[in-house]
């Protein structure tokens, strides 16, 4: 309807017979109703609700992602926990305060390549290999995780932070925007091949995956580079 500006859509049978039609409005309301139940799925909520819904209703469908958001954010606490003896060197202490910092722009990154990706699906106007996907994911990480990291260099130059700590979180940045795109891209398209509805990716899931695996990701190669 939407290509040749059709107001109605006749339905026939095998032997051109007509059943009936489908009108503009049939489709307007299916939209709007896949339209909501993605939004819900992006916000966290895994059933048909409405706002007048009862409070048992509204629990049930809020709580298991909630309880996702639990485990992952235990998930983080136990890696933490790993790299505690940070906190004992003082000159090591910084690390700590850019962990927000990290979470919060995987979780951002992943949402943003997921919402991409899932649009695309639901338009089927997502095109070419997933080899040309993934490079093009991998160039557009490293062009933002670039500029963010540059951003971050000069305000640690700002407040006076050592220069290799500041290089530290500015790697971690750019690796964890890099990986942050990566599953934000594929973990749709892979749900999408599993007839599995990939509007999920793009809420608490992905946020959440996001969130353990950018933190990780950061004290491991501060790891590597401070040797603590």
């Amino acid at each position: 309807m939407s290509k040749y500006d059709l107001e109605a859509i006749p339905v026939v049978n095998e032997k051109k017979q007509l059943l009936g039609r489908i009108t503009i409005d049939d489709v307007l309301d299916i939209i709007k109703e896949e339209a909501d139940k993605d939004y819900q799925l992006a916000a966290g909520i895994s059933k048909e609700v409405e706002a007048n819904d009862n409070i048992f209703q509204l629990t049930r469908a809020r709580l298991p992602w909630l309880f996702l958001g639990l485990i992952g954010g235990l998930g983080s606490v136990f890696i933490l926990k790993d790299f505690e003896e940070i906190m004992i060197k003082s000159e090591l202490r910084s690390l700590f305060f850019y962990t927000p910092l990290i979470a919060a722009m995987a979780g951002n990154v992943g949402v943003q390549s997921s919402a991409i990706i899932v649009q695309g699906i639901a338009n089927k106007v997502i095109k070419g290999s997933l080899t040309n996907r993934l490079f093009k994911e991998i160039g557009l990480g490293l062009i933002n995780g670039l500029i963010l990291s540059i951003v971050l260099i000069i305000f640690g130059e700002i407040i006076n932070q050592d220069m290799l700590l500041s290089l530290t979180v500015a790697g971690s940045m750019m690796s964890v925007i890099i990986i942050s795109a990566l599953i934000g891209t594929f973990v749709p398209i892979i749900l999408d091949k599993q007839g599995i509805d990939p509007a999920i990716a793009t809420g608490p899931f992905i946020t959440t995956a996001n969130d353990i695996f950018g933190i990780f990701l950061f004290f491991y190669i501060a790891k590597l580079i401070l040797g603590f």
